[in-house]
């Protein structure tokens, strides 16, 4: 997994937001939330190779879609913090508005995600 983690939006043009200061805390929690997903995933797959019923595959499928928006909200977390932390060092209005957009737009299209 890269260093950074990355989020970008396109509503009108470009928008993103990095959180390359994410706390250690945050970060061992992102890995380990993303090794656990990755866990379910295998596990699903193992039960189309073996047949298993659509009913319980499905189920699988809900648990691993829930504990993805999870983990979107632990990072969207992380990166308004390290977002909000930078607009008092910013110098103009143009800048603290832009900061805005960014953040908006990243929430935006993470709350869309279908």
């Amino acid at each position: 997994m890269r260093s950074r983690l990355e989020m970008i939006g396109s509503l009108k043009g470009e928008a993103k937001m990095q959180a390359s200061s994410l706390a250690e805390e945050q970060r061992k929690e992102i890995l380990s939330r993303l090794k656990k997903i990755e866990g379910q995933a295998r596990g699903i797959r193992g039960m189309v190779e073996r047949g298993g019923s659509c009913t319980d595959i499905l189920v699988q499928i809900s648990a691993l879609s829930s504990a993805a928006r999870r983990l979107g909200m632990v990072i969207m977390e992380g990166c308004m913090r390290d977002c909000a932390s930078s607009i008092p060092s910013m110098r103009g209005e143009a800048d603290v508005k832009e900061k805005v957009d960014d953040m908006a737009k990243a929430i935006y299209r993470f709350i869309n995600m279908k």
